[in-house]
């Protein structure tokens, strides 16, 4: 429980109560059947937004995995929050009526504060829901960049079966997908040691062609060993390259779900403090 929950749920507890008995039982009653019915509208406001918090949840760690195209949950997720603002608009209600007996019962007490901002979940989905466009590019982002280096290598086995053409069509899908990561805006500080190193590679393996299509034995010999000399170096760019990804993959979803965590935590303490209220003592 909340310090904040604590206290408020103490006041109600505690004080003068006004001085004439039936009155006082009366009033101590509507506030107790006022505070049942704000736990019920908090619960079913909880519920409300549950399905949607799963799915968030679910569609962002598959930006993390890339095991399947998030946008789709992060928009059902999105619509789903939105949609319980109609749930958050009778718990604000029912929490209205609550703190009107409480005002009733006595009039030197605060107003509890709302369960949550008014248009706050309205707000949250549409920003999940703006995310999911960007969650699939994404995606497809951190698809293509851990493909290259397998790009390179099936390059390099063309070569080898004779097929520099193919080769040349392999390199350029993957120039195309460094040029894509490359093009990440607000990229991790770690990304440039993958493009280096990535870029490194595409140029050997390009020279490797040349020379290959040229029958220049010592260049293609030379472009071979500059090729090979990076695979130390790739294990490295993979790293950075992981971290990059798990950073911006991250940062994609983190504010809406924190607003969204930030919410449940109002909802989970104004349920405290009306279950505070229901506890008025019976006489």
């Amino acid at each position: 429980m909340s310090a904040v929950a604590t206290v408020l749920g103490l006041l109600v507890l505690t004080g003068p109560r006004v001085d004439d008995p039936a009155v006082g039982i009366a009033a101590e009653r509507l506030v107790r059947v006022r505070a049942e019915a704000a736990v019920e509208a908090l619960d079913a406001l909880r519920a409300a937004i549950q399905p949607g918090l799963d799915d968030a949840r679910r569609a962002a760690a598959a930006v993390l995995t890339a095991d399947a195209a998030p946008g789709a949950q992060l928009d059902a997720a999105g619509s789903t929050i939105a949609a319980a603002d109609t749930a958050a608009m009778a718990a604000r209600r029912a929490w209205a009526s609550l703190n009107g007996a409480r005002a009733a019962w006595r009039d030197d007490i605060d107003p509890l504060p709302d369960p949550i901002p008014r248009g706050e979940l309205a707000s949250i989905g549409d920003q999940l829901r703006v995310t999911a466009t960007a969650a699939d590019a994404f995606v497809d982002l951190r698809l293509r960049a851990l493909g290259l280096p397998g790009e390179l290598a099936e390059a390099v086995s063309a070569l080898e079966n004779g097929d520099p053409d193919t080769a040349a069509a392999i390199v350029e899908s993957a120039r195309a997908d460094h040029a894509l990561v490359a093009a990440w805006e607000a990229a991790p500080s770690t990304l440039p040691v993958w493009l280096g190193t990535t870029d490194a590679m595409i140029s050997a393996v390009d020279e490797l062609i040349a020379a290959t299509r040229t029958g220049d034995a010592v260049a293609a010999a030379a472009a071979a060993d500059a090729f090979a000399a990076l695979a130390d170096e790739a294990a490295t760019a993979d790293r950075a390259l992981r971290i990059a990804l798990g950073e911006g993959g991250s940062a994609l979803t983190a504010a809406p779900l924190e607003r969204l965590a930030g919410a449940l935590g109002g909802i989970e303490d104004a349920r405290v403090m009306a279950a505070a209220a229901a506890a008025v003592p019976r006489r």
